[in-house]
This record gives C-alpha cells, structure tokens and sequence, in this order.
C-alpha cells in the first residue's frame, strides 16, 4: 500500500469513526469527588447501591444524574426530579452534611465561567395553585417546593430583602430580578415579551399591514400608559417601559413588587413603588399627577385599579394602550374592569386628552381543540359589554390569539389581544 493510499485510508478511518462525546460538567463533576471519599465509605456505597465495583457506582451515579440546568447568576437551578433516581438517594443519605456539601461544591466550580463563580444550587419544582397544608389558593405563586442545596437562600421564618438571595437574567436584553426562595420566574414567556416589544413596529416593507391601526410612533406612545393588573416582577411592564410608555402596575405579593424595584432600576427606568396604608388611602391623583417616574407600582389588590382610575378627572385620565391581564389558568376576573379602564378615557371632552383605541391582553390557559370556541366566547363577552355602554359606537374584536407556550398535553397558555375601540374617536 503507498503512503498516499495509506493517507487516504487513515483519513477516511478519521471520517468513519463517530465524535466523542462531550461529557457533561456535572458528570466531570461526581468522578473526582467520589474518588476521594474515604474507601470504607466507598465499600459501604457499593453495598448500598448494590454494585460489585466502584466504577459500577460511578456510570450509574453519572448516568442518573441531572443532565441540563439554568444559570440565573449566581445560581444554577437544576430541574425537578433531580438526584431522586437510584442510586442517589441511596448514596445521598449515607453522605455526612460535609461530604453532600463537596458534592455541590464541586458541581458548581464546574458550571461556573471564568469570572464569574456560581455560588448557589438548587432543584426547581413546579408553583402549586392551591398552598399545600390547605385548600386556599396560592394567589401569589409562591414557589414553596424550590429544594436549596447549597448557599444561603434567606431565612425561611424570618426572611428580609437584605438577607435574601436575589437572582437575575436578561431575556431580550431587558435584566429581570428575583428572589427564587419567594418568588417564580417565569423563562417561557420570553416569546411574547418579543412580541410586545414589536407590537408597534414600522409597517413591513413590501407587504399590507394586517392590523395597521397597531403601527404607532415613539411620540404617540411616549405619551401614553400601559396598565399591568398582574405585574409580578415586571414580566412585560419592562417591555411596555421599554416601548416608552409609562406604565401603571398592580401586584399583591411584596417580594415580586421588590424584584420589579430592583428589575426596573437594572434597566435604568425610572420607577416609584406606592405601598404603604397611609400612601395607598391617598388619592390617586395625588400619587400619579405629574409623577417623574415611568413605572409606578401599587402593592394592592388589582380590583382597586379600575376604581382608581375612575377618580380621576377626565382632564387626568391616563391614555391608556394596553391593559395586560397575565395570570394563569385564567385572568377572567379582571376582564370586565380591564374593559372599563380602557373605555373611560373614549369620553373625554378634548381631543388632547381623548382616548384612540387600546388593546386587552388576555391570558388564559386554553386547550388547543377549544382555542377558537374560546375566542368566540371572548367575543360574545365583549360584545355584550359594547351594546350596554351609552356610546353605540363602542366595538371590540378579538383580533388575534397568540399561543405562547405549552402548559400541558394539548393546553396552550395562550393570549387574546382585544382591540377596544369608538368610531368618535378613531
């Protein structure tokens, strides 16, 4: 054989041969650590997992082991279910606190960048809907099963904002806060916080608008309001702050009012948090006529939102563009004073102050077969709603359903953008 025959011969062994696989941090992580745990306790594992060697503990401690994990600096959530598969939880209680603590050390040296260390560990678990020692509902999705297994994560009976862990990530380059121990984090809804931020984009070169009465200027939006009802830790109030509307924000749970605080700051907005009885009993004009600030926040129920609105003057009435109603299984119960926000500012007396036409955002959990019923219902719903006002121009279309994500098999989190409008005004 000549040497270019040879050549060729290698370099297609060199083809053939599959690439190695990469192994995982994690995996990098376990082998070094099992190996220096002290060999009598090596003996007791393999005894314990039932293997005859230590490399039978290793490929199956590697091979049970989590295979992905999220970043949210300085933490790494690793997902639901992990380390509960054999052999671990046999491994894990014959582990002293010191031995369980290399382990988690060493898998975060592993994930960590360069510049950056990883300094908190934990298994996410799902948001139960209903809190676990009662039947009332978990109104402000507390993640109470998130499982720490490395780092302080705040005191659990006496927790402070100081003392607490906080966590961030930027999703379409807008950073969110949050304090994983007290709060969700919500990563699916990336899609349609892009989707808010192009929803007043310039009409597309080359082809008719499909809703051309959505392509607004900055000057026209800087002079308006989104409304928020379930505002979280500001999912899409950052999307609508970002469009340059300010925006007025409802939220219950102080621990997501205070991730908004710190969220908002992060992304330079201007933002003032109103929570306090003694400022809360205050009139609303008080609290929002020539406010600086871009984003206010109320740590009040959503119910009062529409009652607040309504005391406004008309000459102060806020030109509202967007009500977002993100709350699952389904915002429904704010629906009909969603509707109301928007429709008070139609009857304004002077053109500078008149509403032009607003859109609803409303989420629901839908099943994928039920989708279209859904909206026909949505629509019926409004229409009704339109012939009981005294201005009979009044009309809402559901012009759009947006499918944001799966929440299960065959159901959607899904949003209906209700366009509300007044022939008298538009």
């Amino acid at each position: 054989m000549t040497d270019t025959v040879i050549t060729q011969h290698l370099k297609a062994q060199a083809v053939d041969r599959p690439p190695k696989k990469k192994e995982s941090p994690i995996s990098l992580a376990i082998t070094p650590w099992l190996n220096s745990l002290p060999s009598t306790l090596l003996d007791l594992l393999k005894q314990n997992t039932g293997a005859s060697t230590l490399e039978e503990v290793q490929q199956n401690l590697v091979g049970s082991a989590p295979k992905r994990w999220v970043v949210y600096e300085p933490m790494v959530l690793l997902p639901s279910g992990s380390f509960t598969s054999e052999p671990w939880p046999s491994v894990l209680t014959s582990l002293s606190t010191f031995q369980k603590e290399d382990l988690w050390t060493s898998i975060l040296d592993q994930l960590s960048p360069p510049k950056a260390p990883l300094t908190h560990l934990a298994i996410n678990e799902g948001i139960p809907l209903f809190q676990s020692d009662q039947q009332e509902e978990n109104i402000l999705r507390s993640p109470t099963g998130l499982h720490p297994l490395h780092g302080s994560f705040g005191s659990p009976t006496s927790p402070s904002f100081p003392s607490s862990l906080w966590v961030s990530t930027k999703q379409n380059s807008l950073t969110q806060t949050w304090a994983p121990l007290h709060t969700m984090f919500s990563r699916g809804n990336i899609k349609e916080k892009a989707r808010l931020l192009s929803f007043h984009s310039t009409i597309p070169l080359g082809s008719p608008p499909l809703h051309p009465h959505r392509y607004l200027p900055p000057a026209t939006l800087n002079n308006s309001y989104a409304i928020d009802l379930y505002a979280g830790i500001g999912y899409f109030v950052f999307s609508y702050a970002r469009l340059g509307l300010k925006v007025l924000c409802w939220e219950l749970n102080p621990w997501s009012v205070e991730g908004l605080r710190r969220g908002a700051l992060a992304n330079k907005f201007t933002v003032r948090v109103i929570t306090t009885p003694e400022d809360l009993g205050r009139p609303t004009k008080e609290l929002i006529a020539g406010a600086e600030e871009q984003i206010i926040v109320f740590q009040e129920d959503n119910r009062h939102a529409a009652c607040r609105i309504a005391e406004l003057g008309e000459e102060e009435k806020p030109k509202v563009r967007h009500v977002n109603c993100g709350f699952l299984p389904t915002s429904e119960p704010v629906w009909k004073d969603s509707f109301d926000i928007l429709v008070q500012g139609f009857a304004a007396p002077s053109p500078s102050s008149k509403q032009e036409g607003g859109w609803l955002h409303l989420h629901e959990n839908v099943g994928v077969k039920d989708i279209e019923t859904r909206k026909a219902q949505i629509q019926g719903l409004f229409d009704g709603w339109c012939s009981e006002s005294q201005d009979a121009t009044l009309k809402a279309n559901v012009e759009h359903v947006e499918m944001v994500k799966t929440y299960a098999p065959d159901v959607w989190h899904v949003v209906f953008d209700v366009y509300v409008s007044s022939s008298i005004t538009n």
